[in-house]
């Protein structure tokens, strides 16, 4: 049992908002209060930790990420912070140049948007680059690729390829493979690529777990099973994380659908669910991204007017995997961005049969009055995972997508959440930051974390209380955990972030940026401590 005191802390329960002292007794919070309240109570029986006047609130949460792929981007290239189609060439001829002459060139994280050219490489300019190497490499939406002529002499296929249903090749104006590969067309290219092992995986979680330890996060809803191949591999990988390297942070699984089946029936074998390691939803993709112009619109694309973006299932598909989902008592988590796409998801949900779970939406970018009021009819039944750093990364190209007046209903959170909506926020890490403060300070400016300028759309901003609200109990309400954490209150698991200042009311907007994280605390553990873990997620 320990009491920390002299901290700024705020618990966001109702009723009581400020505390000075909490007293933790094994992974629960025992009490909540004032320091001399408890220091009276509690001082000759607890050890003290005095906090300094840190400021203390409910262990942040990130609805949305993709640890195992966010570890294996520190592995490999890393394209996020290219802003040119020469700097991109570059960094692929270098890192080539590093590996063997058959190794495939891997990596990820380019933006278009952001290349101060707007272009992308020709396939001859891949192919030279990559000094005959095969060579794939993902947009930072995950739902384009770059490939090579190397990449598809490896996957069997020719330079002109039959397009699938879910996806498509790029082609210059003969029909020739142009090296831009758009969603499931690049899983023949993607099936050609030596598989990582599970031990791989598992270097790639530990590296981002320490990562989201070291961001404030006391727990992440990760979608991992898709990137090892199967669920059994993915949950060992976790619980030997967690039990034998003692590695402290919440996990809630997502499992994609196609891998249900393995989860439920390898259950029972497999160590059981705890407070730090459980089951999620089945994921499924209605849609693509508007990076690619493969979200999928009710209206064509306004710069692409003959497109209306990439549909993943008709509705008689999507609808058959959610009830499947729904019949074995799994909620869906919907990946959906385009307007279609939601309209889509939200008649799979109301057809299938209800269970006790939240299902929930994933992204819901782009809304409609029609659907913000189905989603409402939907109640607590339905959580909407929204990721504030959108705004940053969309803005402004996405205008040139949709025309001005849809881009007005892109990333509306107030609007959501005005209706009454169940909001949660998420990173979507790799293809955002995992830091937590930057999705709280893109919720709160809608701009990117360094800009001048102002933000987009402003109307739709969340105060600083509200934006911490959706990567706390909003995150936690998805899981259906509210009684067990989110919150700071007796009873509750002992999770904390505690920052070197005040953001709830920062003096300046900027203090949520560039607030530092002392100590990440879950389940009354100190899981990271800065003066002690300095650069530990960056390392084996």
């Amino acid at each position: 049992m320990w009491l920390m005191i002299n901290v700024n802390g705020y618990t966001f329960a109702s009723g009581k908002e400020k505390f000075e002292a909490a007293l933790i007794d094994g992974n629960r919070i025992a009490a909540v209060g004032s320091k001399d309240e408890l220091m009276l109570q509690y001082g000759t029986q607890a050890e003290t930790v005095n906090l300094d006047g840190a400021t203390v609130i409910p262990g942040l949460v990130d609805s949305h990420a993709h640890l195992a792929e966010t570890g294996k981007q520190f592995m490999q290239l890393n394209l996020s912070s290219v802003r040119s189609k020469a700097e991109l060439l570059n960094l692929i001829r270098t890192h080539a140049a590093t590996l063997p002459s058959a190794a495939w060139v891997i990596g990820g994280g380019w933006d278009e948007n952001r290349f101060v050219d707007r272009g992308l490489p020709t396939l001859e300019q891949l192919d030279e680059a990559a000094g005959g190497r095969p060579l794939l490499l993902k947009r930072i939406c995950h739902h384009a690729y770059m490939a090579n002529t190397q990449a598809l002499s490896r996957a069997g296929l020719s330079l002109y390829p039959a397009d699938p249903n879910d996806g498509r090749y790029g082609r210059d104006e003969s029909g020739r493979f142009n090296g831009v590969v758009y969603e499931n067309a690049s899983i023949p290219i993607q099936n050609a690529v030596p598989s990582w092992s599970p031990a791989q995986w598992k270097d790639a979680l530990r590296i981002a777990m320490n990562q989201a330890l070291a961001s404030g996060l006391t727990s992440v809803h990760s979608d991992d099973t898709r990137s090892f191949g199967n669920f059994s591999d993915t949950w060992h990988a976790y619980r030997s994380l967690m039990d034998t390297e003692g590695l402290r942070l919440g996990i809630h699984e997502l499992v994609d659908w196609s891998l249900l089946d393995e989860a439920i029936s390898a259950g029972p074998d497999l160590p059981q669910e705890d407070d730090w390691l459980e089951l999620g939803a089945a994921k499924l993709f209605a849609d693509g991204a508007f990076g690619g112009r493969t979200a999928l619109l009710q209206e064509p694309y306004t710069d692409s007017p003959d497109w209306y973006g990439t549909a993943m299932y008709d509705d008689e598909e999507l609808y058959r995997r959610v009830r499947y989902a729904h019949e074995r008592g799994v909620p869906a988590a919907i990946h959906a961005i385009g307007d279609a796409a939601l309209d889509m998801a939200l008649t799979a949900i109301e057809r299938a049969p209800r269970i006790k779970r939240r299902d929930r939406i994933v992204h819901a970018q782009m809304i409609r009055p029609d659907l913000v009021q189905r989603m409402r009819s939907l109640g607590s039944q339905l959580a909407l995972d929204i990721q504030p750093r959108f705004v940053c990364s969309d803005f402004p190209w996405v205008v040139e997508r949709v025309g001005s007046a849809r881009a007005k209903s892109v990333c509306a959170w107030r609007t959501m959440q005005d209706a009454g909506l169940h909001l949660c926020g998420g990173s979507d890490s790799p293809i955002e930051p995992l830091q937590p403060l930057f999705g709280i300070h893109a919720a709160v400016t809608r701009r990117d974390a360094y800009a001048s300028d102002g933000g987009y759309a402003m109307e739709q901003a969340y105060s600083p209380e509200e934006a911490i609200h959706l990567f706390s109990h909003g995150a936690v309400f998805a899981t259906g955990k509210e009684q067990v954490k989110g919150t700071i209150a007796p009873g509750k698991l002992a999770d904390f972030t505690v920052l070197d200042r005040d953001i709830v009311h920062p003096a300046d907007v900027n203090d949520i940026r560039d607030a530092q994280v002392l100590h990440t605390i879950v389940g009354g553990e100190f899981a990271y401590s800065r003066n002690r873990h300095e650069n530990q997620w960056s390392t084996a």
